[in-house]
């Protein structure tokens, strides 16, 4: 080996090792370390995709290969479509949805597009739903979208968007009976009742819209009420209005009576009473002289005289008498005084 080549790779003439530059590498180890290096790249760079694409913009980046294939799946033609609700009645202003029963369930394309034969009486979007304009009749056609061609109908009704009723504009008591009128106003009676007082309704045969209903006279001295029931505006839905005449007052009298009280034969140690009632019984009689105290007297003795001591001054004698009128509970009471002057007697 020649000398400078030795130096190179750090030998000595004798072979060995010698602090110095390092050897060369040669051919076949630069091709594994250039391998080696290559695949190190590649590693790094997966990495980097995979597992922080997102600092480079790779989060959606999809590296897998996509296989497409070269079958198209067999297209399902829709075989048949029918109304669920073939008849529709709507009111003009109002909207609503019309269905259909697509046949197979597996049809690729199920989408309808819809037709209106009036759009003055109806208006038809795509989604099928319905809006009523004006009275008329118009028909909604259904076709399907995937080539199938079928197509069907909906028969659409309009009528008037009125609020139907019916109400009392007469009732009133007669000698025999009770005269009624019923006006109604888009709408129809279904029945027509009655009741008496707090009792439960009962249900007239007639559904005449004025008529005379008997009823005895002491029926016709309660509180009567009629009834109209009615479907409004073509409606299923039944409505009802009432009206009502008022039961008879009872008029009740008060029980009247009274008693009354005369003095008579009024002398210097005597007097007489005498109380006259009529529909009225006496609870209490009694008189007192003066600033004296009342005395009480015999409330069975209707006119009796009483005696009392002459006096040297002129007095008063004063009468109370109490009293209760027949079939009532309250006390009244009729009083009368006279002067009794000494050695006079007044009448």
């Amino acid at each position: 080996m020649k000398k400078d080549i030795v130096e190179y790779l750090g030998f000595d003439d004798d072979g060995k090792n010698k602090v110095g530059r390092p050897k060369l590498a040669d051919k076949k180890t630069k091709k594994k370390s250039l391998i080696i290096a290559s695949v190190s790249f590649v590693f790094v760079l997966l990495l980097l995709v995979f597992g922080y694409g997102t600092l480079f913009g790779f989060k959606n980046l999809d590296l897998r290969g996509s296989v497409t294939s070269s079958e198209n799946k067999e297209e399902v033609l829709v075989e048949e479509i029918k109304p669920l609700v073939k008849d529709i009645t709507l009111k003009a202003g109002t909207a609503r949805k019309v269905y259909l029963t697509v046949l197979p369930a597996t049809a690729t394309n199920k989408d309808i597009s819809y037709e209106s034969s009036d759009e003055s009486v109806a208006t038809v979007d795509s989604n099928g739903k319905v809006v009523g304009i004006s009275v008329g009749n118009a028909i909604i056609t259904a076709k399907t979208n995937d080539g199938s061609g079928l197509s069907t109908e909906f028969n659409v009704k309009v009528i008037k968007n009125a609020e139907g009723k019916c109400v009392f504009t007469s009732l009133s008591k007669t000698s025999s009976g009770v005269e009624y009128t019923i006006e109604c106003n888009n709408a129809k009676i279904k029945e027509i009742q009655y009741k008496i007082g707090n009792d439960s309704y009962e249900k007239l045969l007639t559904k005449k819209t004025s008529d005379s209903v008997k009823f005895s006279d002491e029926q016709l001295k309660e509180k009567i009420t009629f009834k109209v029931v009615y479907y409004p505006n073509n409606s299923k839905i039944t409505k009802y209005e009432t009206k009502s005449i008022a039961a008879v007052k009872k008029t009740t009298t008060a029980p009247s009576g009274e008693c009354t009280l005369d003095l008579k034969d009024v002398k210097s140690n005597s007097a007489r009473y005498d109380i006259d009632c009529d529909n009225a019984s006496v609870t209490k009689i009694a008189y007192k002289i003066g600033n004296g105290s009342y005395v009480g007297l015999d409330a069975s003795s209707l006119a009796d005289t009483i005696l009392f001591e002459e006096s040297d001054v002129t007095r008063v004698i004063y009468f109370n008498v109490e009293y209760v009128v027949d079939g009532t509970s309250s006390t009244k009471t009729v009083s009368k005084s006279t002067i009794i002057e000494k050695g006079t007697s007044v009448n």
